[in-house]
């Protein structure tokens, strides 16, 4: 061949590269640009979105710590303490306002940005391409599990942090044998546990899959056995501090008997059809992913993993909330992104399948989520928080019993949420005989607020006699002697 034809080859063998190159760069560039702009609807979401009972119960209940009561003790909670210390130092810096409550949203962003990236790393370990890792955040930013409670200010998020990283390590592990990352998965899961008591499905999960390993002789005893002594090393100073404080039995009736006896939620199935409607496309792409890893042999672990997590939660409780899923929801969309590149050859296919798979959860969510501006809900909420701070002293004690308004003040009994029927006062008097009487409490603690929540009579003359309405909200009654 002569010296021109050769060249004429490699210009055109460039040529072809370089497009290729081109195709590619812009390729990318398009699936980063549609999760950027999933990320700035988060952002919005999470300023302009009311605020869940949950969310104003935490930060109650952080409120309180920062007022020096104990908690278990002085007040009942029924979730593991990490969280609301964790967010007590923002009450303390910005005060009985509303600033606390923006920043410790913004807080939570923290939490759901490292979740995501996260992600994208434990798709790229478990299928080693980068692509893949683009659509897994794609499709997990916008499951509306995720995307609903990832913003609030709730143990969940960060437990499902610490899960999350829990499960990053422990396949680095898998990959390299590295102790290193085997201890690191082991600390991680402890602190998920010690976020919230829900991490017993990930121990499940990830002894189930170590006790199957140490079976087919995959991991060695050693190592199992190092995983669960590092993890007990982990939660034990906790344990030991509620033991030497005389106040392990009543953690142990408020964060284990209590939840067991709780029957609040949606029934098991219930919420597992709602989450496949909005997820249609995803769900298929996850089982096409899972039948595919499990019938070529690859990654099998990561398979199980994912399904334990969804099976668990069913078996384990009564009934089930969203917030239960969020971590079951980062592996399903992992493995589903998985799917969606190997069965679909073609980019435009892809783009097709990806747009399909994001349009129908901005279905579901149309009026109150991604495309939500309206903040009158927000406002309306916060509105009642400063009239009753405008209408009371730091000293003085209100009864909310629906945690909407009683962020910054303190209540009349031991029980001040979580008050409704069948709920935890109800599972607390089962498992301890608690006398509960809205009215004596209200005689002795003589709170300048109360509310009509759950107050069976507003013309028993303890209320009739002391209290009037509130001119701004026919729901509040204001002590008038």
């Amino acid at each position: 061949m002569s010296r021109n034809g050769v060249l004429q080859r490699y210009s055109s063998h460039l040529k072809i590269l370089m497009k290729k190159d081109t195709e590619d760069v812009l390729w990318r560039v398009l699936l980063w640009g549609i999760f950027a702009g999933i990320l700035v609807s988060i952002f919005f979401y999470s300023y302009n979105r009311e605020f869940d009972p949950d969310e104003i119960e935490h930060l109650h209940t952080a409120w309180k710590i920062a007022q020096g009561q104990e908690i278990f003790v002085d007040f009942f909670q029924h979730h593991h303490p990490f969280f609301d210390y964790l967010i007590t130092p923002i009450i303390r810096t910005f005060g009985a306002t509303v600033e606390s409550i923006f920043v410790s949203r913004y807080f939570m962003l923290l939490f759901t940005a490292c979740i995501l990236i996260t992600t994208y790393l434990l798709s790229l370990r478990i299928f080693k391409n980068s692509e893949v890792g683009i659509i897994s955040l794609i499709l997990t930013s916008t499951d509306i599990t995720f995307y609903m409670k990832s913003i609030e200010i709730r143990p969940d998020v960060p437990q499902v942090l610490a899960g999350l990283l829990s499960i990053y390590f422990l396949f680095v592990y898998y990959d390299r044998k590295s102790l290193k990352s085997l201890i690191a998965s082991s600390v991680f899961l402890a602190v998920s546990f010690l976020f919230l008591q829900k991490s017993i499905v990930l121990i499940i999960a990830i002894g189930a899959l170590l006790l199957y390993d140490v079976f087919k002789k995959y991991v060695t005893y050693r190592h199992a056995a190092l995983y669960a002594a590092v993890f007990i090393i982990s939660i034990s100073p906790y344990y030991i501090y509620v033991l030497l404080s005389g106040t392990f039995e009543q953690y142990f009736v408020t964060n284990w008997l209590v939840n067991y006896h709780l029957h609040e939620g949606s029934g098991m199935l219930d919420i597992y059809l709602v989450i496949a409607r909005e997820n249609t496309i995803t769900l298929v792409l996850y089982l096409i992913g899972v039948i595919t890893m499990f019938g070529l042999g690859m990654e099998r672990r990561f398979a199980a993993l994912s399904l334990l997590l969804m099976i668990i939660p069913s078996i384990l409780f009564h009934n089930i909330l969203r917030q239960y899923l969020v971590l079951a929801v980062l592996p399903f969309c992992i493995i589903a992104s998985y799917a969606l590149y190997s069965v679909f050859d073609r980019r435009l296919f892809r783009l097709i399948v990806v747009i399909g798979a994001i349009y129908i959860p901005l279905i579901y969510t149309h009026n109150y989520g991604f495309f939500r501006l309206d903040r009158r809900g927000q406002r309306d909420q916060l509105a009642k928080i400063e009239y009753v701070l405008s209408i009371t002293d730091e000293n003085d004690k209100v009864y909310d019993g629906n945690v909407i308004f009683n962020v910054f003040r303190d209540d009349i009994d031991y029980f001040w949420f979580c008050m409704e029927h069948s709920s935890c006062l109800d599972a607390y008097k089962k498992v301890t005989g608690y006398k509960y009487n809205v009215y004596d409490s209200i005689v002795a603690k003589k709170p300048k607020v109360i509310s009509t929540y759950e107050i069976g009579s507003l013309d028993d003359v303890r209320i009739k006699n002391n209290y009037k309405v509130s001119e701004r909200y026919p729901d509040l009654l204001i002590r008038v002697d």
